[in-house]
């Protein structure tokens, strides 16, 4: 194509589909930072130990967290340093459980926009997927998605393949931060049918107590993946202080903060690339790669190399567009059809089925 120069490295913004030229090098993309926390996320865990009269600001110290990283709550800080602040404040304790107790003092701006887009969800089953959508809000190394079979909508909270994990006490405060708000939302009756963690299981006594007083369900330790599993009754009930409208805007102000965390990975760049290809037909593999300027070859060994591959990513991005689409109201099921890349609506419909387990006539009512 005229005026488009040989491809030499990876561009977010890259159009040019020229053909690969083998003797090009293609630079590869940087390395991804150090996974990080969201630093109102650690202020939670600060503010529950200093009213337990414990030095909360001392213990951060100890951990690398300086005070200017914990005044601005759009900051964040690494993972390793937030591992350590827990690790401290569980030995300074004495207490396992220390994540069950820092889940009560969690508010709706620890989260960031996040948490005010869950308590002005319309139902709990929205919230679960907004969770879900942003999970890395708090942990930029999660990686959750909503499972809908039968009567039942679970909640499923995993890491990113090979990256470094939080300890088990955050996940603890996490998790019990979800049920207590699920409890908010609805009415204090509303438990998980089952909870699953893969922290090993506490000493038997009052630890165990702890889990069961604070979920309320069966609760089954060192298990593959993290799960809250509520039934389908519970989570198409209507919250009372829901407002679609205002949940989307929070929506907005979360996937822009998200955004300018985003590592410029290749499967980034793809996700970028796929809604512009998208209304011409399902993209291949090759479309793709010319519209990155590089070759099917390269694009496939890099994904692999980060754990996904290029069907996943375009699986994903055709269900978080459809849902996005479905939940702004501003098309009808047939454009969603034409915009995502599928040939017949019924093609679409049975693939937003198999992703979220309802049909997208019934999740958009």
């Amino acid at each position: 194509m005229p005026g488009c120069p040989a491809p030499r490295r990876w561009s977010s913004t890259a159009r040019c589909a020229t053909s690969y030229d083998p003797a090009v090098p293609l630079l590869p993309p940087p390395p991804p930072p150090a996974p990080t926390v969201l630093t109102a996320w650690t202020g939670t865990l600060l503010r529950a130990l200093t009213e337990q009269g414990i030095d909360a600001a001392a213990l951060a110290h100890a951990a690398g967290i300086t005070a200017d990283e914990l005044e601005d709550p759009d900051r964040r800080i690494p993972l390793d340093a937030s591992t350590r602040l827990w690790r401290a404040a569980v030995e300074h304790t004495g207490e396992p459980t220390l994540g069950l107790d820092v889940s009560r003092f969690v508010r709706p701006g620890t989260f960031h926009t996040l948490g005010h887009a869950v308590i002005t969800s319309p139902t709990l089953r929205d919230a679960l997927h907004r969770v879900a959508r942003y999970s890395a809000i708090t942990a930029d190394v999660a990686d959750a998605r909503v499972e809908e079979i039968g009567d039942t909508v679970t909640l499923v909270l995993t890491w990113r393949p090979g990256a470094e994990r939080p300890a088990f006490e955050p996940v603890d405060a996490v998790l019990a931060a979800i049920v207590r708000t699920t409890r908010f939302m609805l009415d204090r009756t509303v438990n998980p049918q089952r909870a699953d963690l893969e922290r090993p299981a506490p000493a038997p006594g009052h630890d165990t107590v702890r889990f069961a007083q604070v979920f309320r369900c069966p609760v089954r330790f060192g298990a593959p993946d993290n799960r809250l599993a509520y039934a389908r009754a519970d989570a198409e009930r209507s919250v009372a202080g829901g407002n679609p409208e205002i949940a989307r805007l929070h929506d907005d102000v979360t996937a822009a903060y998200l955004a300018r965390l985003e590592p410029t990975t290749t499967a980034v760049l793809v996700r970028r690339a796929l809604p512009d290809l998208l209304p011409g037909g399902e993209p291949s593999i090759v479309a793709t790669a010319a519209a990155l300027a590089t070759s099917p070859r390269t694009l496939q060994r890099q994904l692999q190399e980060e754990g996904t591959s290029y069907r996943e990513v375009l699986r994903d991005v055709r269900r978080d567009l459809a849902i996005g689409y479905l939940r702004g109201g501003g098309h009808s099921v047939t454009e969603i059809t034409y915009l995502l890349g599928f040939s017949e609506t019924a093609t679409f419909s049975r693939a937003f089925k198999q992703w979220t387990g309802t049909a997208p006539s019934r999740y958009r009512a």
